[in-house]
C-alpha cells in the first residue's frame, strides 16, 4: 500500500530540519518534497516557501542541539577542540532516533545513540563513560518520587538485604570522567566508582567509592549483608554498618529488610 501524502509531507519536512546540505537546501527547498515523491504543486509550495522553510528548519535544529549542549557541556567541549561537535551533532540528527515530542528525552536518545553506535569512541575510549556521566546527576535529581518498600528498618544487621533509594544509582567507568571540565576534558584512565543519590532536600550528590563498597552496595541488595561482606574479604561488620548508617542519614539507602 503507497504512503499517503501526510507521511510522505512529515518525511519531507523531516528531511528539510534533519539533511546536512543546507546550501542544497537553500538552493531548492523543493528538493525534499521531490525525493519523497510529492506532486508538482507540493514542490513549489515548498519552493514558494524557501524563507520560511530555512528559518523553521534553523528553529527546529536549535531546539534538538540545545538540550544536548546544556546536558553534555564537557563532551562539547572536548569535541569542538578536535572540531568534530558538528560533526556528531549531524551523524545524531541523520540516525532519526528522536521518537518523542518531549524536550526532556533528546539527550537520553543521544546517550542511547552513542551507545548503539560507538560514533568517536575508537578515538575517545572515554566518550560513552562521560557523556553517561554528565546526565548521571540529572537523571538522579529529576527521578520520580515514589515511596519505599514496607517494612524496612534503619540500623543494619549481618541477615538484612540493603534497600537503595529509588534515585540511587550505583556506576562503575574505566575513566574518571566525573573529574573532568570544559577546560580540561581528558579523564584519567582508571577504574572508578560512584554513587549519585539525592538527598531529602531533592539535591543530587556525588561519591566516589571503594572497589569493594561499591561491591558491597550492589552485592548487598540481594545477598544479606554478613554473607557479601565475607566473600568480599570484609570479617569486620563494624565499619561497614557505621558506613551503611551514614548513607542511610544522607538519603542514598531506603532501609534495611530481613531477608527471607
Amino acid at each position: 500500500m503507497p504512503d499517503s501524502r501526510t507521511l510522505r509531507l512529515q518525511r519531507a519536512m523531516a528531511s528539510l530540519v534533519l539533511d546536512e546540505d543546507e546550501a542544497a537546501l537553500e538552493a531548492d527547498p523543493g528538493r525534499v518534497a521531490r525525493r519523497q515523491g510529492l506532486s508538482w504543486a507540493d514542490q513549489c509550495s515548498f519552493r514558494e516557501q524557501g524563507a520560511g522553510m530555512m528559518t523553521y528548519r534553523e528553529l527546529a535544529r536549535m531546539s534538538l542541539v540545545e538540550p544536548l549542549e546544556t546536558m553534555f557541556p564537557v563532551l562539547k567541549a572536548l569535541l569542538v577542540e578536535a572540531d568534530t561537535w558538528n560533526a556528531c551533532i549531524q551523524a545524531f540528527l541523520e540516525a532519526r532516533v528522536v521518537k518523542s515530542g518531549h524536550y526532556r528525552d533528546i539527550a537520553p536518545a543521544f546517550l542511547g545513540w552513542l551507545a548503539a553506535s560507538g560514533w568517536g569512541q575508537d578515538r575517545w575510549p572515554f566518550l560513552l563513560e562521560l557523556a553517561h556521566a554528565e546526565m548521571l546527576e540529572v537523571v538522579v535529581a529529576r527521578f520520580p518520587d515514589s515511596d519505599p518498600p514496607m517494612g524496612l528498618h534503619a540500623d543494619p544487621g549481618p541477615e538484612d538485604l540493603l534497600v537503595l533509594d529509588a534515585a540511587t544509582q550505583i556506576v562503575s567507568y574505566s575513566h574518571a570522567v566525573h573529574r573532568v571540565t570544559e577546560a580540561a576534558p581528558f579523564p584519567e584512565a582508571r577504574p572508578t566508582h560512584l554513587m549519585a543519590f539525592r538527598t531529602e532536600g531533592g539535591e543530587a550528590r556525588l561519591m566516589e567509592l571503594t572497589p569493594a563498597t561499591a561491591a558491597l552496595l550492589v552485592r548487598a541488595q540481594t545477598g544479606p549483608l554478613g554473607e557479601v561482606a565475607s566473600s568480599l574479604n570484609l570479617p569486620d561488620l563494624g565499619p561497614i554498618f557505621t558506613l551503611l548508617r551514614d548513607f542511610y542519614r544522607k538519603g542514598a539507602i531506603a532501609g534495611f529488610q530481613t531477608s527471607s
